[in-house]
């Protein structure tokens, strides 16, 4: 059972504080186990394992639609979020001169997809800035789709994307949000949005290799099978367990999104999303970005003293606090505080601190003092 601010279930953290986990989150001690435990059972069953592998995927599949507020029947799981970009990008019925907006300053997984699209499609991209008055002004001229993050990587600004789906709809425009930023820490519903793509790697807190793509019911008729493989038919299984008779090439594609998960996935990770999911529901997400919330509260008027500029907007919170030095490089501070066992990541000329549940409050002290010895060392001498 997970704790909030205790690190009792990561023991083999190096880092005395850990503030990465908008990058890559550590692994806590069931997520191992269950790479663990998936991995035994390979080298015990082989072939054997398959349907207890499928019960994993439909268990996957459950608590992804509790995390997200949807049913099941809505997701794919994915490779990740790029993958489930792609998904959408590629099966969308798209005729030639549609328009495509995308963001300023979001994730490239967000981004190229569309491009490429655009290139294959001849469509056209527009970018936009985080600005819901510029987005009416274009959506005004015509939108198919606008593609935002749910949050955006390297300032931490939570987008308001229940106001942009609304404000969107209103035009017959759809909305593909990249949640990856948000999902395990921000509270999140899919709501009225039409297309939600997250990875398990960030806040998830499982292992890269694993996602889901979720597809408002509205807008799944609408979706081309341009994607399909050989579990993308119903009943995909049926003749590797029913005798000889049993195979064809003419069975129905799958009505669901599941027609998706086009072929064989990354089991492992599925496996430790599953454990890291269990560990993020049974906590609650409310009560985790609460507790991220108040360290961050506690942490930001520390550094502001010392000289920081913080990006921090009182209303688009997220877990994460991104930072401008006073003086120094980026690559300075992060060295100089990864000597003092803290870790944090540097994205686009920002120091960004992310904490998760397991980070303590009795942290936040330790790295002012940190930040602060860095101060008044000095940029040579941090």
């Amino acid at each position: 059972m997970a704790e909030l601010g205790s690190r009792q279930l990561f023991p083999q953290l190096r880092d005395r504080v850990y503030l990465g986990h908008a990058g890559v989150s550590p692994l806590s001690q069931p997520v191992l186990q269950a790479i663990e435990d998936h991995a035994r059972s390979l080298a015990r069953e082989g072939f054997g394992s398959v349907p207890e592998v499928l019960a994993m995927r439909r268990r996957l599949r459950t608590l992804l639609g509790q995390l997200l507020g949807c049913s099941e029947q809505d997701l794919a799981l994915t490779g990740g979020t790029s993958w489930g970009v792609l998904a959408v990008a590629q099966n969308l019925a798209w005729k030639a001169g549609q328009r495509v907006a995308v963001v300023t300053g979001d994730f490239p997984t967000n981004v190229t997809p569309w491009q490429r699209a655009a290139a294959q499609y001849d469509l056209r991209v527009v970018m936009l800035c985080p600005d819901l008055d510029e987005l009416e002004k274009e959506l005004k001229q015509g939108l198919r789709l606008l593609a935002l993050s749910a949050v955006q990587f390297q300032n931490g600004l939570r987008q308001p994307w229940e106001s942009v789906c609304e404000l969107c709809h209103a035009h017959d425009c759809e909305v593909f949000v990249d949640a990856i930023q948000a999902l395990g820490v921000v509270p999140f519903s899919v709501g009225q949005l039409d297309y939600v793509a997250g990875g398990a790697h960030k806040w998830l807190m499982g292992v890269e290799g694993c996602g889901f793509l979720y597809v408002r019911p509205q807008c799944q008729a609408t979706l081309r099978r341009n994607w399909a493989g050989w579990l993308s038919h119903d009943e995909p299984v049926s003749f590797l367990f029913e005798g000889g008779g049993h195979l064809r090439y003419d069975r129905p594609l799958r009505s669901d999104m599941q027609f998706l998960e086009i072929g064989s996935s990354a089991g492992v990770a599925q496996a430790a999303l599953e454990a890291s999911l269990k560990l993020l529901l049974e906590t609650g997400i409310e009560a985790i970005f609460g507790h991220v919330s108040q360290y961050l509260d506690q942490l930001e008027p520390g550094l502001l003293e010392l000289g920081f500029a913080s990006l921090r907007h009182p209303h688009r919170r997220s877990g994460i606090l991104a930072l401008r030095p006073p003086f120094g490089s980026l690559e300075q501070w992060a060295l100089a505080l990864q000597r003092q066992g803290i870790r944090i990541s540097t994205p686009d000329g920002l120091l960004r601190l992310a904490p998760h549940w397991p980070n303590s409050l009795k942290e936040v002290e330790e790295v002012v003092t940190a930040f602060r010895k860095g101060v008044r060392g000095g940029a040579q001498k941090l």
